[in-house]
């Protein structure tokens, strides 16, 4: 529990010391750099066809919007919504740090748990139940490695093409990655959208370069990384962890597709030890309970 609590506070500390300074410092640059920026789209030709096309004041139409969110109306809609989001905030705190407590508790609780579990299986199956229970759990160890390792795999090849298009925040984006792609399968595209976006702030070119390193990464870790790795893992066949991960995704979402694969594991542990000896046991036809004659 203390290597545990150890690793995941030293996570906690570089994650803020690289996240939130590097954040503070590209908030302060919009700030100090909108003027100019506004200045300059409004220079732009783009601005000005726009303008033309539309046959309005732009800059008096931004003007008159901004004066509107300055009300009454305008700003308790605009508080409510920040507080609404601030105890948004404070859930998923809240619901994170009891994640943490609740994995240290079973961390530490983890033999005492499962040799509980198997005090309520009969004395004379009892050894084979605890063998195939501990496979069992260190299958889903394996998968929640495995799941870890691919992220932290995706996020070096973030930071990699970050630094590689010139970005300004390559550790900040490669940390968001590594969270964003713990959830399988969606984990990934749903980076390569705020990764593209994330990017156009340096230029549209080099967030078109991000897009399609990234887009090739993806499918490499779709059909060559992530097979290889939970297979593994979770002593499964890449086909099954493809397909096992596709299949809880469509019914349960999310959750599905969290679960898919560690259940697969189980499944096919509970097929291997026991349901292909019991076959091969049976060497005799059953009884079908027809009386032959006698000759």
């Amino acid at each position: 529990m203390a290597i545990v609590a150890i690793i995941f506070l030293g996570v906690v500390a570089v994650i803020l010391l690289v996240l939130v300074p590097a954040t503070v410092r590209q908030i302060t640059a919009a700030i100090e750099a909108a003027p100019e920026t506004i200045a300059a789209m409004e220079a732009s030709t783009w601005y000005r066809t726009l303008e033309a096309n539309l046959g309005v004041d732009l800059s008096v139409a931004i003007s008159e919007g901004l004066r509107s969110l300055t009300t009454l109306s305008s700003f308790l809609a605009i508080s409510g919504g920040v507080l609404k989001a601030g105890f948004g905030v404070i859930g998923a705190v809240s619901s994170f740090v009891m994640v943490v407590v609740l994995t240290l508790y079973f961390v530490a609780s983890l033999t005492s748990v499962k040799a509980a579990v198997a005090n309520l299986v009969p004395q004379y199956r009892r050894a084979r139940f605890t063998a195939l229970l501990e496979e069992i759990t260190q299958s889903v160890g394996g998968v929640v490695a495995g799941g870890v390792t691919l992220s932290a795999i995706n996020a070096l090849v973030v930071l990699l093409i970050q630094l590689a298009v010139g970005s300004s925040i390559p550790a900040v984006m490669a940390i968001v990655a590594f969270f964003i792609t713990l959830v399988p399968m969606i984990g990934s595209l749903v980076f390569l959208l705020i990764g593209g976006v994330a990017t156009l702030f340096v230029s549209p070119t080099a967030a078109l370069v991000f897009v399609v390193a990234y887009l090739v990464y993806i499918q490499i870790e779709a059909y060559v990384v992530t097979p290889r790795i939970m297979g593994r893992a979770a002593s499964v066949p890449g086909v099954l962890v493809i397909i096992g991960a596709m299949i809880g995704a469509t019914l349960l979402g999310l959750l599905g597709a969290l679960v898919a694969i560690p259940l697969t594991a189980s499944i096919l542990i509970v097929v291997r030890k026991v349901w292909i000896p019991r076959q091969n046991s049976r060497t005799m036809p059953p009884d079908d309970g027809v009386l032959t004659p006698l000759g």
